[in-house]
């Protein structure tokens, strides 16, 4: 018995030389950071299931059974414009739309609020899907390969060159049998921190980013110091020392952090009230920024300091604890250089997750 709830199933198991999670999240391999570069006679290895979860409610009709076939007409309509908007170039952003518009069904599928919430076709979705790229993973150990990553509808693998043909057979055997059609890329390297926090270099020298390793500020996923994933990436494409690269920056937007608070919380900085959510970037003339709660006859049940008033701070938080911090929710024409950067922040955070994906060089000061 299983339940199609955020918590509600979740298994791990070794699956050749990995740990796997499976779960109502998805498929997923548990990876320790890595550099993944392959020698001569191998080769680094992307497949993609295109449109996993749509392909699969088309092709195996994983309707809600309210819904019939009038939901199904509709949803393969917008499946096949999103098909046809993805081939040019002038419907890009029709593409994404309606990417975002067809990978929200399955959600809405688990959504008890819902007028889509179908319990049991979202889990015919998610273990199928999970169930054939094991299938696909054990298809190609078998002639010989590698897998370095499991993440929901694809595999990161290694593959011996002189098994290419194999591969490529073993590929459309998989998309006869699952009804799924797989997209392969070939990399150079990958430079892995976690399963969602990589950076790989294909083999045109383009950079695939994920997680934390991502350079380009995306609306709705938070800001985070850009300068960090772009020294990373210097330090080991172009053998820049990051503090070189971070010291010689000097674009300021690259260096800016956000926190948003929730509407308990209170925001100060230097002694003064702020808004709840903040732009600020690592200084050495700046000041702390805290968050905290006012005690009230409601918070009384949550407060373990038995001596704090009604109306009296408590729960204060320092949010960022390794840095004074300057405000910059306005931005300014100030020069670089008058900004009193902490580099030595910024540094040291690039520092920690070079040190975890290889050991510590001279080269790194």
């Amino acid at each position: 018995t299983v339940s199609p709830g955020r918590n509600g199933w979740n298994k791990k198991f070794i699956f050749h030389d990995r740990i796997i999670s499976i779960g109502v999240g998805g498929l997923h391999s548990i990876n320790k950071p890595e550099i993944i570069i392959p020698n001569e006679n191998e080769l680094l290895l992307d497949t993609d299931a295109q449109s996993l979860y749509p392909t699969l409610i088309l092709k195996y009709n994983f309707i809600p059974p309210h819904l019939g076939k009038v939901f199904a007409d509709i949803y393969k309509t917008e499946y096949d414009e999103r098909v046809a908007a993805k081939k040019k170039a002038g419907r890009k952003l029709e593409d994404k739309t309606k990417k975002l518009l067809l990978n929200s069904v399955t959600g809405n599928y688990q959504n008890q609020y819902s007028w889509m919430y179908s319990p049991f076709a979202v889990m015919q979705i998610r273990m199928n899907g999970q169930l054939f790229l094991l299938m696909l993973a054990e298809m190609l150990i078998d002639i010989g390969c590698r897998i370095i990553q499991y993440n929901t509808d694809g595999l990161f693998l290694v593959c011996p060159k002189d098994k290419k043909e194999e591969y490529d057979k073993t590929i459309k055997e998989f998309e006869s049998i699952s009804k799924l059609t797989m997209e392969t890329d070939e990399f150079k390297a990958m430079y892995q921190y976690a399963i969602n926090d990589y950076f790989a270099v294909t083999k045109n020298g383009n950079i695939k980013e994920k997680g934390l390793f991502i350079t380009k500020v995306i609306l709705g996923k938070g800001l985070t110091p850009k300068i960090i994933p772009k020294a990373i990436q210097a330090y080991f494409l172009n053998n820049i020392p990051v503090s070189k690269f971070i010291r010689e920056h000097t674009d300021i937007k690259d260096f800016l952090m956000s926190e948003k608070t929730g509407k308990q919380w209170y925001v100060e900085y230097k002694g003064k009230e702020q808004q709840r959510t903040n732009r600020f970037y690592a200084s050495t003339n700046g000041d702390r920024l805290f968050k905290y709660q006012i005690a009230s006859t409601d918070t009384f049940d949550e407060i373990t300091n038995e001596d704090v008033k009604k109306g009296e701070k408590f729960r204060i938080t320092n949010m960022l604890t390794a840095s004074p911090v300057t405000l910059l929710n306005k931005f300014d024409n100030k020069p670089i250089e008058e900004r009193h950067i902490n580099y030595n922040y910024y540094i040291q955070e690039c520092i920690k997750i070079i040190d975890e994906l290889k050991p510590r060089q001279l080269t790194l000061f």
